[in-house]
Parts: structure tokens; C-alpha cells; sequence
């Protein structure tokens, strides 16, 4: 049987420094593991130029093709059935973007399953289901069609141990192009890794609708030895763990370190972390084994917008954290976001308050985006445009909302943070992200 799983072709500001879709490896190890002779290929949208994917999405035959979405891109999502001319192959699509929208929509596109939820095992049941010519029915976490109606099964569980998933098929992946890029963009040989799943907190911008709340972790063996393969065999200078919120459990990161001391001395690595979730003994342990960047979720240097998005931090957590990060010597970085509505022109003030004393070494600043299914979504739903298009949206050309919302376009505040920071910090500024030059802020 051949398989075929896509990523659909997307463009935003960070197209310059792809990453492999680990997703679709995952699918991939799973359907490996279950069966070696399958064949299977992933063809990633993000590093092929349109023109290309185009042609290989049209020439491409396959028994089954799968295709992995979230909300933005599923307007390239709902073309791909279309686009590719076997018509013999099943469409199946997954994916935290089908969770936003009805099924039948996906169905009238051409997708014979909608998958919900993880997937590594789901995949499985339905390629043994298609091999025997056995019932969908009994799959659980799918929608399909029968008889002229939509049939969705029972939720799908959790996979409660983490280990027990193969590591992502990279060998399926051209590694090198990612890689490569990060060098020439970024100075490093970088590459995402997954190491837990779902996050304990309730931010009311996140959509958690692929893992939930309830936190799962892997092992530190586990990782570390996924970390050997990324090092021994693609050439990687530096990791990323990339989970929701890597410092969830204080007792896990250390015992982590010590198995980054133990077994792989002297790598680099990075995550993502929350400021009231590291203290100085976990910053200086995480330091010690080779940790040389953090990336917190700032969002706001008000504390009034803290509360609003329901962080659960405050401005005085935010600024104790990146004191204690700088004096250890991590490298600490800031995503805030901007556009919210009800913040006034004093809180962008305070934003650049906290930003002047934090001394990030950089920032990445997002407009908000009220997805489908998020609590800010039901809260705000009545200021957002009518002409938005979910399925089909980028908010590097404009925000969500209504302009007359705010008394200052969240364009031009982002603009103002950004060069703001750039001249305060001239020659400060982590020289791996000098590529961030403001040029996308400036008019």
C-alpha cells in the first residue's frame, strides 16, 4: 500500500527557518511499526515553492492520502482532493484544524475520514481496516460517510505513555533542508523535538484540541535517546522542545539534567518555558546541562491584559524571571502579543516598560488571533469582522477585528514595540536573531 501524507504549502514571516512536520512523522513511525513494507513518503508544502507542490500534488498517486491542517492553512487544506487527478486515492485529514469546523465541510471537499485527536494510533486501526476490508465503525476518534450520512465514532483516549510512540520517521524527511536553512538564517543547526504532550493552564487564546489539558510526559531516557539520533545522525548543534510548556513539572527538568550531564555532556538545547514555572536552582541546573535559550509567553507587560487572557503570571513574576535568566547567563526570549481588545495606549506603554527593564535578547510580537473553539473566540466573537475567514487566515496582513474596536491600529502598535525595542537594545540583541531586523514593522 502507498501512503502519501502532506503538509499543506503555507507563507508566514518565519518561512525562512522551517521545520520538519513531526506530526506526519509520527504518523508515519507509527504505520512503520506496524507494518515495515508500507510504503510511505511525506511531502512538506513548507519547503517547496508553489509551483512545485502544485505539480506534485497533481502528479501524485497513492492508495491513501493524508493530510494534516491546522485552522489557517485549512483553506489550502480544502483544494489538495482537488488538485491531486488519481482519483482512486481515500483523502483522509487530520490535524488540530478540523476540530474548528463542521465535517461535512470537509467531507463535500473530498476527504472520505476526518480524523480527530491524536493520531498515531487512529492511523493504524484505519490502514488495518483498509487492508482487511474491515469497519470503520468501530474506529474510534473518525468521522466518514455511510449511506449519504456522517457517521462520527466515539472519542479516541489519550495515549497515556509517550514512550510507547516511535520516534518521529525523519529518515522520511529531506532533514538537510531544514537544517541547512537554520544554519544559513540563524547560525544554528537547529531541529524541534516533542518531549510531553497537553498543558495544565488555561490561557483563554489557546486551543488545545489535539492533546487537552492534562499533561503527559516522556521519559528522560526516552528523550535523551531521541536527542542522540537528531546530534549522531542530521547533524543538529542545537534542540528544541517544543511542547506547549516545558517546565511544567520542576522535579522532571531536573532529573532531566542530570541525564543531560549523564549522557549527552556539552549539547545544546532550548524550550519553551512559563515564568512562575523555574525558580534559580532549576535555571542554573538547566544551564549546567546545556540549556542555552528559553522562550517565554510574556503576552503583556499589563497587568490588567494579563488577567484579561487569563495568564495566571504578574509583571512582577515576568521581571524576576528574565533578572535571574540574564544574570545565569540563558539566553531569554518574549513573545507578546498586541490587538487585544480593550488595551489602551498606556498599557503598550507598560509593554515596553517590561520590555526595557527585562532586556530580552529578543521578541516576537503576534497580533490576536481569537481562534474558533478558544475562550477569547466566545468572548469577543461580536468585534470580529465580518469578512474573516478562518480557515484562510494570516494575521501578517491584519487583525481579526473590527478597526473601530481600537483607538490605535495593532499594526502600527506593533510596529512602535518592535522599533522601540530595536533601538533600545542596538547591539544587544542575541545576534541569531538579527535576521529579525524590524524590516517586517517598518513602513
Amino acid at each position: 500500500m502507498k501512503i502519501s501524507f502532506v503538509q499543506p504549502n503555507g507563507r508566514t514571516a518565519f518561512s525562512i527557518c522551517p521545520e520538519p512536520p513531526l506530526g506526519l512523522a509520527y504518523l508515519a513511525s507509527s504505520l512503520l511499526d506496524y507494518n515495515k513494507n508500507l510504503d510511505i513518503e511525506i511531502i512538506d508544502g513548507f519547503i517547496l515553492s508553489y509551483d512545485d507542490y502544485v505539480k506534485k500534488l497533481s502528479e501524485l498517486k497513492a492508495d491513501v492520502i493524508g493530510v494534516t491542517s491546522t485552522t489557517s492553512l485549512l483553506g489550502e487544506a480544502f483544494k489538495i482532493p482537488g488538485m491531486v487527478k488519481d482519483k482512486d486515492a481515500i483523502f483522509i485529514i487530520g490535524g488540530p484544524g478540523v476540530m474548528s469546523i463542521p465535517s461535512i465541510r470537509l467531507h463535500e471537499c473530498g476527504y472520505s475520514i476526518i480524523c480527530y485527536g491524536e493520531g498515531e494510533r487512529t492511523i493504524v486501526e484505519l490502514i488495518r481496516a483498509m487492508e482487511k476490508g474491515l469497519p470503520l465503525k468501530e474506529i474510534k476518534g473518525i468521522s466518514f460517510i455511510s449511506k449519504g450520512e456522517v457517521i462520527r465514532t466515539a472519542p479516541r483516549e489519550l495515549i497515556e505513555n509517550l514512550d510507547d510512540i516511535p520516534f518521529p520517521a525523519r529518515h522520511l524527511l529531506d532533514m538537510r533542508t531544514y537544517t541547512d536553512a537554520w544554519k544559513k538564517n540563524m547560525g544554528v543547526g537547529f531541529s524541534p523535538i516533542i518531549s510531553s504532550r497537553g498543558c495544565q493552564f488555561s490561557c483563554r487564546f489557546c486551543s488545545k484540541s489535539i492533546f487537552g489539558n492534562r499533561i503527559r510526559f516522556r521519559s528522560s531516557q526516552n528523550i535523551i535517546e531521541e536527542m542522540r539520533e537528531l546530534y549522531d545522525e542530521y547533524d543538529v548543534e542545537q534542540v528544541f522542545f517544543e511542547d506547549d510548556l516545558f517546565t511544567q513539572n520542576r522535579k522532571r527538568v531536573l532529573d532531566f539534567c542530570d541525564a543531560m550531564e549523564r549522557e549527552l555532556p556539552g549539547k545544546k538545547w532550548g524550550a519553551m518555558a512559563r515564568v512562575d514555572t523555574v525558580d534559580h536552582e532549576t535555571l542554573s541546573r538547566m544551564k549546567q546541562s546545556g540549556c542555552i535559550e528559553l522562550a517565554f509567553g510574556v503576552e503583556s507587560g499589563s497587568q490588567a491584559i494579563l488577567e484579561l487572557l487569563k495568564k495566571g503570571i504578574t509583571v512582577e513574576q515576568i521581571k524576576r524571571t528574565f533578572k535571574l535568566a540574564n544574570e545565569i547567563g540563558i539566553v531569554a526570549g518574549m513573545f507578546l502579543i498586541v490587538g487585544i481588545p480593550g488595551e489602551t495606549d498606556n498599557d503598550m506603554d507598560l509593554t515596553k516598560n517590561l520590555i526595557a527593564e527585562c532586556r530580552p535578547k529578543w521578541i516576537n510580537i503576534f497580533l490576536l488571533t481569537p481562534l474558533p473553539g478558544t475562550e477569547i473566540h466566545e468572548m469577543t466573537k461580536h468585534l470580529i469582522r465580518e469578512d474573516v475567514d478562518f480557515c484562510d487566515f494570516n494575521d501578517s496582513f491584519g487583525g481579526a477585528y473590527k478597526k473601530e474596536v481600537f483607538e490605535v491600529d495593532p499594526m502600527e502598535r506593533m510596529k512602535d514595540i518592535m522599533n522601540f525595542y530595536l533601538e533600545k537594545f542596538k547591539g544587544e540583541i542575541d545576534p541569531r536573531f538579527s535576521i529579525y531586523d524590524g524590516s517586517l514593522m517598518k513602513d
